[in-house]
């Protein structure tokens, strides 16, 4: 097949796939152009490495030095390097680029020791997606001309607007968000704003955390610039420069030369759905892509996508970024790649003006997460139908939780972390446990939570039986008990409370993650969806759970061995071994090997499971889901696809 890529020139139903872009046509460009002709591969795998390196130094230097804890203990921060035309030439996921530096500044207005400064969503031509990501710009001069932008954005702890962290979950304008920077001079060659930073520093109710982020990130630009420019006085400066798109020519290649391939040609739909988007409660908000793969492309279409929404899930941003944040599972295909904005070319995601992926001015946007998690299963979904079901099961992979007000001194405090979940059974393994999706997060300690904030962590555990049934068992989620030693409020930020992660190729869905107040007593509160401040008091216990991913495969064929040990380590319940996987277990007394499996019971009852049961599906939504589709609330296009075994 051959795709039409004339279809999507249409204005009116496509955006443009990047909002502005920079092509060069300075006096620079033919030297650098013809430079990159005769560039060893050598040299270029050196200035790559140089560059990754500089990212890597540069993000340890804002865990050394940011106050905020989602900032310093949990790493939601992404440092990169952008040439000059704004095209990011190391490693992205979803990392900002220095597009609205150059679409509010002439390059003959920026200047040595500049830093600039932004957050403001809908004036950063799709690159930060809500108010708390703050993104920090340096340029870097070599031989008197601009090469290129060094850049960190991270989410930081409140920067105003209408709830305590700057989250809030009912919100139906990007004004009630918070405070919108657009892009500022911070520094201007080399001497900072004082005004402007105490304008931004009054609106956030933590104002010193927020600073001492701000001040991380504009160390880590520093050094990243320091970096390049010793690169530029190893080799020079048109050298680095032609290795910079080199560098992304390279992705362009390996992506069409070694991912593509693997790919079937064809067409492909997926759907997940966001549960509902904070204000209308009751209605699910889909995302719907197709992809469209011949030899040369693979197109993500997200025609079929709702339109953006009362509530705050939009996340509004252009098809460039989204082919970024997808394109790290491209890498998949590709293992050593670095992904930059050479994938870009190849594997773009193309989207209608307007969804809850497109939103327009004034729309609410902090809680985008949902979008971007729910996206992610909607392409796997899709992959799922490519591969003949050879993909990872769906995951949730994050959940956030907060609880604020004042300690005993009358202190403010917002106590927030960055859950993990459980990970999607692969197609030949066990899915992983307790995980983040942003790189290398992790829980805040105990320790930690206990000294800064009036709480006390009860427990923190894996959530039994969470990991979806499979052949390969989804990952678990957690399960963690927080007392509060003061009144104040808990606000789950939860996004699969009732739509559980999707299991693939007859492999089982996961459990919802939901809350509790005071679980297993007279007072105990179950909590779905998000919600922006619950009252509780002090001595009340709250318990957080997460999702656990999808399951892979025929949990009948799962060795029984292995749901013995599941069971002996207390994260399958021997209910589940004999309900889910048709195992038989008999406790013993023996303290080493709690249980023994009884082969022939285990024979004869997977015999009887196999004969009563409805035939598998490629993809298994869970309970709730297939409730809605049955009531024709929602349509997929998968409900009744045979898994492939």
């Amino acid at each position: 097949m051959k795709i039409d890529m004339k279809r999507y020139e249409d204005r009116e139903k496509y955006d443009p796939f990047r909002f502005k872009e920079w092509p060069r046509n300075d006096e620079h460009w033919p030297r650098i152009q013809e430079k990159k002709k005769h560039l060893d591969p050598l040299t270029v795998d050196i200035i790559e490495g140089a560059l990754e390196w500089a990212i890597d130094e540069g993000e340890a230097v804002v865990e050394r030095m940011a106050r905020g804890s989602i900032i310093r203990e949990q790493h939601d921060y992404r440092a990169s390097f952008n040439t000059v035309d704004c095209n990011s030439v190391t490693h992205v996921s979803w990392a900002a680029t220095a597009d609205p530096v150059r679409n509010y500044y002439d390059l003959e207005d920026i200047r040595p020791g500049d830093v600039f400064l932004y957050n403001d969503v809908y004036a950063s031509l799709g690159t930060v997606g809500h108010l708390p990501d703050y993104c920090a710009v340096i340029p870097v001069f070599s031989d008197g001309r601009i090469i290129g932008f060094s850049q960190i954005f991270g989410h930081c702890t409140d920067v105003g607007g209408r709830v305590v962290g700057s989250w809030p979950l009912s919100s139906t304008s990007v004004f009630e968000d918070g405070t919108m920077c657009p892009p500022i001079k911070l520094y201007d060659q080399g001497k900072i704003n004082e005004e402007a930073y105490r304008i931004i520093l009054r609106n956030s109710r933590f104002p010193d955390e927020l600073r001492g982020d701000i001040d991380a990130f504009i160390a880590c630009a520093r050094l990243i610039e320091r970096q390049v420019l010793e690169l530029c006085q190893r080799y020079d400066t048109d050298t680095v420069e032609a290795a910079f798109y080199e560098i992304m020519e390279r992705c362009e290649k390996t992506v069409v030369e070694k991912a593509l391939p693997q790919i079937p040609e064809g067409v492909y739909v997926g759907e997940d759905f966001i549960e509902n988007d904070g204000v209308d409660r009751d209605k699910p908000v889909k995302i719907k892509l197709t992809i469209r793969k011949d030899s040369e492309r693979m197109i993500v279409d997200f025609e079929g996508t709702d339109p953006q929404t009362k509530g705050p899930v939009n996340w509004p941003m252009d098809g460039r970024h989204f082919s970024k944040w997808l394109g790290a599972f491209i890498k998949g295909y590709a293992p050593g790649m670095v992904i930059n904005d050479g994938l870009t070319k190849v594997f773009q995601c193309m989207l209608p003006p307007k969804t809850v992926l497109s939103a327009r001015f004034p729309a609410p946007c902090s809680d985008r997460m949902a979008s971007m998690l729910m996206m992610i299963n909607a392409f796997t979904a899709a992959m799922a139908k490519a591969t003949k079901g050879n993909v990872v099961a769906a995951m949730q992979n994050i959940q956030l939780y907060a609880i604020f007000g004042e300690d005993d001194n009358g202190k403010p405090f917002l106590y927030r972390e960055i859950f993990g979940a459980g990970s999607g059974a692969r197609p030949y393994e066990d899915g992983t446990d307790m995980v983040d999706l942003v790189p290398n997060s992790k829980n805040l300690p105990a320790e930690f939570i206990e000294q800064r904030y009036p709480v006390i962590v009860e427990r923190v555990g894996a959530y039994i039986d969470s990991g979806g049934p499979g052949k390969y068992r989804g990952g678990l989620g957690y399960l963690k008990d927080v007392r509060a030693l003061v009144d104040g409020y808990f606000s789950p930020v939860a996004y699969r409370t009732e739509f559980a992660c999707f299991g693939v190729n007859g492999g089982k869905a996961g459990k919802p993650g939901v809350c509790w107040i005071n679980p297993g007593t007279a007072e105990e509160k179950k909590i779905i969806h998000s919600h922006e401040a619950i009252p509780i008091k002090a001595g009340d216990i709250v318990r957080i759970t997460t999702p656990g991913g999808g399951g892979w495969g025929d949990p009948l064929d799962r060795d029984p061995e292995k749901v013995r040990l599941d069971v002996q380590r207390r994260i399958v319940s021997i209910e589940s071994a004999k309900d889910d996987y048709g195992v038989i277990l008999h406790k013993v007394d023996n303290p080493r090997r709690a249980y023994e499996v009884d082969e022939l019971a285990t024979k004869q009852l997977r015999e009887d499971i196999r004969k009563n049961r409805e035939p598998l599906k490629l993809i298994d939504r869970g309970e709730r889901v297939n409730q809605l589709i049955k009531e024709g609330k929602i349509s997929v296009s998968d409900y009744d696809m045979p898994a492939y075994t």
